[in-house]
């Protein structure tokens, strides 16, 4: 399957193509594309992605939240996206053109129950899909792609056993 029919089936909500530029000090950087967002969402790290994605399904509604998170303070949920409506043929050809530097995934999540995610994750780059059960599966999945692909570059560059 080419990596262009894997990122193109991004057709609802719950999925997302989460593109990862660095990966500093254990830290993913990137932004999150979705159809119905107008402009891609940054994130600096593992937790930002997490959140703002987890905003957005709020937002849009889908997948519904099983339940709410407890917090220690009440906290209004002010965080906005643009959004729109999603237009396939010009989106098809901005996905195909967009990969991240490090990795690229498509995220979808199905469910959000017991406080967590679940759903598949597909690594572009690498042909690959697998179900997770929880987020912090899905995190370590991620976490398996980027950690082998630094031992990569470390054992091709000389420069980086410094």
């Amino acid at each position: 399957m080419k990596i262009e029919t894997i990122k193109q089936n991004t057709i609802d909500s719950s999925k997302s193509l989460v593109c990862i530029h660095t990966n500093e000090n254990g830290e993913p950087r990137g932004e999150i594309y979705n159809r119905y967002l107008v402009e891609p969402i940054a994130f600096t790290d593992m937790f930002t992605l997490i959140n703002e994605m987890d905003a957005f399904f709020d937002q849009t509604g889908y997948p519904q939240a099983y339940n709410e998170y407890r917090t220690f303070v009440d906290k209004k949920k002010e965080k906005k996206f643009r959004l729109r409506e999603a237009e396939s043929d010009l989106d098809d050809m901005f996905l195909e053109n967009t990969t991240g530097d490090k990795a690229t995934f498509v995220i979808q999540v199905q469910f959000r129950q017991n406080s967590s995610w679940q759903g598949t994750i597909t690594w572009a780059e690498g042909k690959k899909t697998q179900r997770y059960r929880s987020t912090l599966e899905m995190i370590k999945l991620m976490d398996s792609v980027l950690t082998a692909e630094d031992e990569k570059k470390t054992q091709t560059d000389p420069t980086e056993s410094d």
